[in-house]
């Protein structure tokens, strides 16, 4: 799995990539809760990160790193398979 993005930032723009290709799947509704869930992910990668700065430890974000790259791993693999099963 190869991570596409470093901070939360960079994750907001794939969820951005992310949901124009949800709008090309007609059977998405799940696949769009889904991607909810995932902003709120980023959400709490960026409070990590606001403390991880204000604390002066970076090891805090690495957690909802590896959930938040895990989860867009999944959404992209679910994204290809619906356009394929079309």
């Amino acid at each position: 799995m190869e991570r596409k993005f470093n901070t939360a930032i960079e994750a907001r723009r794939v969820t951005d990539e992310l949901r124009l290709q949800l709008g090309t799947i007609n059977f998405n509704k799940d696949l769009f809760k889904y991607l909810h869930n995932i902003e709120k992910m980023v959400s709490i990668l960026s409070s990590a990160e606001v403390r991880a700065r204000q604390s002066h430890k970076p090891s805090l974000v690495d957690k909802p790193r590896d959930n938040l790259a895990n989860a867009l791993d999944y959404l992209e693999k679910m994204i290809i398979i619906a356009k394929l099963s079309e």
